[in-house]
């Protein structure tokens, strides 16, 4: 079954400070772990197209209109290249075009042109070797290959364009979640319900011209009229939009702020930390109301407020609190605190493969009696979206069998031996970037394959795996790799899973792969699975899995899956 491609569009108003750049991280994320395909287009970060526009004039009143265009482009290459830098630390795949990669055409006036051809094949060819693409915005080439600007609204237009183009859904992230009668911010202060604008469900071509001209660029919407497309207009994590499109204009009901989803955080080391900074950067979705912690001082120093740090298991559990995530090393403790926080209805979100592993049935039973989720996408492969490949493919027909590098520290030690180092020195170094624990055990034994596979076969097969074949990494596997390495041969500790004679049966041992395969090409601490469905498709997701910041953003996906379906914003 095809992918689906999206086209995300981020402008100026929401990369204000490249600061904002991990929202649209998270976005983009969100779409990626759904199973899409993602084509990011991206303006210049806040005021830089201005700034920049003001340096030419310095030199002269009337710049040269090519050189000008070259000037000002600039911006849109550095936001799609730091969005890139951003994505890769998150644990991404993601690859950053220039626009002559893929022919994408302009004609015109050097400063305000039109798009007018794109090469499709080269676009979809890159989207099957990587599933993100990011696009800079605003400018396009001319047949002789000069740098032409779209003028006003040029970014919306190349999104709108490449959407028609693909034949992909087309959002427009603005720094609203929608376009509506009025401008919502104008009456925040009011207290009326009736002074609440009202938010477009759905907005006619012509509507959306005369009313949303200022949020949505009327290149952008008369581009979509020509072909009788559609546009969404959403804000970054929203679970609704405005359709822009060729029906008439409905309005729904009057917009209710609610407040941000109460949080608790039970750990704040090297992943609970990341979610700290991300859960606080995000002051619109959520509040944190407390940290359980073993040392209060250390935090205060790192700048946590005093308030928010708990030391004693009964100060958290009195808290009131609306989902609690948990990034404890200790799975007992964690296995008691998510009995209390799921009896009592509140959502529980684990980046504990152990506990999840040993105990994730019996919590999810817990969950479902109680009326609360229990998330845990982060407990599996880090940033690459694993558990969602699988349900897909569990949903679509059935799952054939499961493969993967499941493990982010053993592979990260397996290239650095293959590149000389010793067994110590990459397990060392390994510790030394946060991949592997402080007692790396797991990692090397196997045992934390074995768990993550153990719960990509519940949900796969739907049944407890029988763990059949387990290979240690020992000296003796690290001079394989090194030996093999001058082949062109990269070994990988891989986990698979199938059913024979009804039972799950699963391995986890050291193949050889060529460099240029899927699992050989892996580098550092990244991770793959591939799905291979039972009618014969085969699905892969990649992405980084181990670190602080990998781990963060899969857990910081199963939050804002919690606050869409509580909506952070109602209607009525």
């Amino acid at each position: 079954m095809p992918q689906e491609i999206i086209v995300l569009k981020f402008g100026s108003s929401v990369l204000r400070t490249p600061a904002d750049l991990s929202h649209a991280v998270h976005e983009i994320y969100r779409w990626y772990r759904s199973g899409s395909k993602v084509v990011a287009v991206v303006s210049a970060i806040g005021l830089t197209t201005d700034e920049l526009l003001c340096e030419a004039r310095a030199l002269s009143p009337t710049p040269e209109p090519f050189a000008t265009a070259e000037l000002l482009a600039t911006g849109e290459r550095a936001s799609a290249a730091l969005l890139g830098v951003a994505l890769d630390r998150s644990g991404v795949p993601a690859r950053v075009l220039n626009p002559r990669e893929v022919e994408l055409i302009a004609a015109g006036g050097a400063l305000d042109s039109e798009l007018i051809s794109v090469d499709v094949g080269k676009v979809r060819q890159l989207l099957t070797e990587s599933p993100v693409l990011v696009v800079p915005g605003f400018f396009g080439t001319d047949r002789h290959g000069r740098t032409h600007l779209l003028g006003r609204g040029g970014s919306d237009l190349t999104a709108a364009f490449l959407a028609q183009a693909l034949k992909a859904r087309c959002r427009l992230i603005k720094d609203v979640d929608g376009a509506y009668e009025s401008d919502p911010g104008s009456s925040s202060e009011r207290p009326a319900l009736e002074a609440a604008p009202r938010r477009f469900v759905e907005l006619s071509y012509g509507d959306a011209l005369r009313v949303a001209a200022p949020l949505i660029q009327p290149k952008a919407v008369s581009f979509v009229r020509q072909y009788r497309g559609r546009a969404e207009v959403a804000a970054c994590g929203a679970s609704y939009e405005t359709l822009v499109y060729s029906g008439e204009s409905r309005l729904h009901e009057r917009r209710i702020p609610a407040e941000p989803l109460r949080v608790l955080l039970l750990g704040l080391g090297t992943v609970g930390f990341g979610v700290y900074q991300k859960v606080l950067a995000n002051p619109e979705h959520f509040e944190i109301v407390g940290a359980l912690v073993r040392d209060r001082g250390r935090y205060e120093r790192l700048g946590v407020a005093a308030g928010l740090l708990r030391t004693r298991v009964d100060q958290v559990t009195k808290l009131r609190t609306d989902v609690v995530i948990d990034t404890l090393s200790d799975p007992s403790l964690s296995s008691d605190l998510a009995q209390h926080f799921l009896a009592k209805g509140v959502h529980f979100i684990s980046a504990g493969k152990r506990l999840i592993a040993e105990s994730g049935a019996s919590l999810a039973s817990l969950a479902e009696r109680c009326g609360a989720s229990l998330l845990y996408r982060a407990a599996v492969g880090g940033a690459a979206p694993m558990i969602e490949a699988v349900e897909r493919c569990a949903l679509s027909g059935g799952v054939a069998s499961l493969s993967g590098v499941l493990n982010g520290s053993c592979n990260f030690i397996l290239n650095r031996c293959s590149e000389g180092a010793s067994l110590a020195d990459a397990l060392a170094e390994a510790q030394r970037g946060g991949f592997a624990e402080c007692n790396p055990v797991e990692d090397v034994s196997g045992e934390d394959a074995v768990r993550k596979l153990s719960i990509l076969s519940r949900h796969a097969f739907h049944a407890e795996a029988q763990i059949v074949e387990l290979q240690s990494l020992e000296e003796s596997i690290a001079e394989r790799a090194r030996e093999i390495a001058a082949h062109g041969l990269r070994l990988r500790q891989v986990g698979r899973a199938s059913v024979c004679e009804g039972v799950v049966r699963a391995t986890v041992s050291f193949e050889e792969f060529q460099a240029s395969s899927i699992f050989g090409g892996l580098r550092s601490e990244w991770n793959a699975l591939q799905v291979l469905g039972k009618d014969g498709t085969l699905e892969t997701v990649i992405g980084r899995g181990a670190g602080r910041w990998p781990t963060t953003e899969a857990v910081l996906a199963d939050l804002f899956d919690v606050a869409r379906a509580h909506k952070s914003v109602t209607f009525q």
